[in-house]
């Protein structure tokens, strides 16, 4: 019986030093990913014609590092990844809205929206997004209103490109649709 006692009052013994391994291993994995990431973009992409809305203080003003790559981080979902508008007459419009949501535990700051579409058939409002000058708070959303107006019959493609201060940055939606002419 001995051996029994032995091993039940070693066993809170046992449970804290493995707590003490994981803990340790998941801040040596949360460092070491955090020091691979560059906390600001490099390139840019930039189409003719495009339309862009950025944040009044060009992000500076939310928390963090910007690398959201921390256990405390903010994290970006952007919902939905695609947009198909579908058919639509020439002169018309449509709108559909992405989501950005902050799943993350620190503030997400949305630092710039772009329409990269090189027929200019489809442009964005973003100004929920954008007006939050100290970002989306965790477990918030914003959303971005993005219009299809084609000007002639045809298939149109482009992006909804949103730069922001999570990993991951920039995302793109792709977006799409097609032009028919009135009456055909």
């Amino acid at each position: 019986m001995t051996e029994k006692k032995s091993f039940w009052s070693s066993l809170p013994g046992v449970i804290a030093g493995i707590a003490t391994i994981l803990t340790a291993g998941v801040a040596l994995i949360s460092l070491i990913a955090s020091n691979g990431n560059d906390p600001q973009p490099q390139a840019t992409e930039t189409a003719s014609p495009s339309t862009t809305a950025t944040a009044g203080s060009s992000g500076s003003s939310g928390s963090g590092s910007g690398s959201g790559s921390g256990v405390n981080a903010p994290r970006a979902v952007i919902a939905p990844k695609t947009i198909d508008f579908g058919d639509l007459g020439t002169g018309r419009s449509a709108r559909q809205t992405v989501t950005v949501t902050n799943s993350g535990s620190e503030y997400l700051v949305v630092e710039e929206v772009t329409v990269d579409s090189p027929a200019g058939a489809f442009s964005m409002t973003a100004e929920s997004c954008l007006a939050e000058q100290t970002g989306i708070a965790p477990d918030d959303e914003c959303e971005i209103e993005v219009t299809f107006t084609p000007g002639s019959a045809g298939s149109f493609a482009g992006f909804l490109v949103i730069e922001h201060s999570a990993a991951g940055s920039p995302e793109r939606v792709a977006l799409s649709g097609n032009g028919r002419l009135l009456g055909l």
